[in-house]
This record gives C-alpha cells, structure tokens and sequence, in this order.
C-alpha cells in the first residue's frame, strides 16, 4: 500500500511539473491565456522557470568552457611544451640583440629578450639589450630563434606569465598557430593568427577577457610562429622557477 502512494505521489509531482513546464513555454513563447490563479502554482512556475534559466546558463558556460579548451589545445598541437625553466648560457659580451644570432646559433642558444620590456610601441625587438641566452632543445631544425619571456595572462590557460617561449623566425605561420606579431598600435604581442577579411590578420588571445586585434596589411609584421613553451608553474599558485644559468665560457 505504502509503496503505491509513492508511486502515485511522484506521478502527482511528475504530472504537475509537465504542466508547469507547459506554462511556462506558453508564457515564453506567447500562446498561454495568461498567469494561473492559483497563486501557489504561480510561484512554482516562476521557481521553476528560474531553474531552467540557470541550468541553461551552465550548459550555456560548459559549452563555452568546452570549446575554449579544444581551442586552447588545437592552438597548442605544434607548440612543444617543456615544463622546467630553460636552462639559460651567458653571451660572452652583452649587446643588441640582433646582433647575436649567428653567436648564440652557434652555441646551440637562443637570444632572450624579456616581451613585457620589449612590447612597447616605437621599440624594435631587435634592438633590445641582451645579455642571456637560451639554450635550444635538442631536435630543432637550423634556424634562427629568439626567446622571448611572456608578461600578462591574454593567452592563458596555454601560456603563463613567465613563460619563456622560442620562436623560429624562419619559419611559415600557417593560420590558427600561435605566433608573435609586431602590432602598430599595441608593439610585439604573442597571439593567435587568424586570417581575416581584406588580407588582414586578425591576432586573437586565448583569454576570453582580452578583445581580438586586428592587423591590417602593411600596418605590421610576423615575426614567427611558437614552437616550444618552458612552464616552469608546478601547481597552481606557485611561482616559476628561476632559471637555470650556465657558467661564462
């Protein structure tokens, strides 16, 4: 007895939520005569509409966490990840950075150059001071490199503040990859480069809370495409490791 008025307890409350449910797509969508008298079932509608509006947030706010993650891991394929501080080797004079590729090449390094510094409109990359080195990974292919050491959090969760990142100035950017421009109006950023209308560039970061830039032709330049990314973050919260510097030769 006990457990059939259970059951047509819940068939009760089933019943009713598919009326509710109804109502509430009639008040949506304009077909319902208008608000019941019952005051009771006005207010579970109204709790149950509220329900729904939040739940269809959440799927909404998955979906959006969802595609922001096959993003963030489609940007990141051609970006070999190594999670330790580079080990960096010291120039045997400072100097421009331009001016050291060919030495550091030789050494198997990468001039370093810090983006937060160099990222200012009217600097040239190239003409920064440098006096650390990066030392490259095995299996890279001969090129010229630069090591550039990421400052903000517009392309999280893929780079970190701290980062140091090598870009292959050599190399072709093929659209979708994660690259470093050199923008008129904001200096050398690390974005995603995406093709747009007109010849244009549009330079996307990964954070959703930093607005697209666009770059139109001639206005600025690709330096390169990413190719390796240090993270030296062990955990959440947790400061970067310092680098490891080799001694003088």
């Amino acid at each position: 007895m006990r457990d059939r008025l259970e059951w047509e307890r819940d068939a009760v409350v089933w019943l009713a939520g598919r009326a509710i449910e109804a109502a509430v797509d009639g008040m949506t969508d304009g077909t319902a005569a208008g608000p019941p008298d019952d005051p009771r079932l006005a207010g579970a509608m109204a709790c149950f509409a509220a329900w729904r509006a939040e739940a269809g947030r959440e799927a909404g706010a998955a979906r959006f966490a969802e595609r922001v993650r096959r993003t963030v891991a489609a940007a990141g394929r051609s970006v070999r990840r190594i999670d330790q501080a580079p080990e960096l080797v010291r120039p045997a004079v400072p100097g421009p950075l331009a001016a050291m590729f060919a030495a550091a090449r030789n050494r198997g390094a990468a001039p370093l150059a810090e983006l937060g510094v160099a990222a200012g409109t009217g600097r040239e990359l190239f003409d920064e001071p440098c006096d650390a080195w990066v030392a490259l990974p095995d299996g890279l292919p001969a090129a010229r490199y630069v090591a550039l050491r990421i400052v903000g959090d517009s392309m999280t969760p893929l780079l970190h503040s701290g980062d140091v990142v090598l870009v292959d100035l050599d190399a072709a950017i093929p659209p979708g990859a994660i690259a470093v421009a050199r923008h008129p109006d904001h200096g050398s950023v690390v974005k995603r480069v995406l093709r747009a209308d007109g010849g244009a560039l549009r330079l996307v970061s990964l954070n959703p809370a930093y607005p697209p830039l666009e770059l139109p032709p001639g206005a600025g330049a690709l330096l390169g495409p990413v190719v390796v990314r240090w993270c030296a973050h062990l955990g959440t919260g947790e400061r970067p490791a310092k680098p490891r510097l080799a001694p003088r030769p």
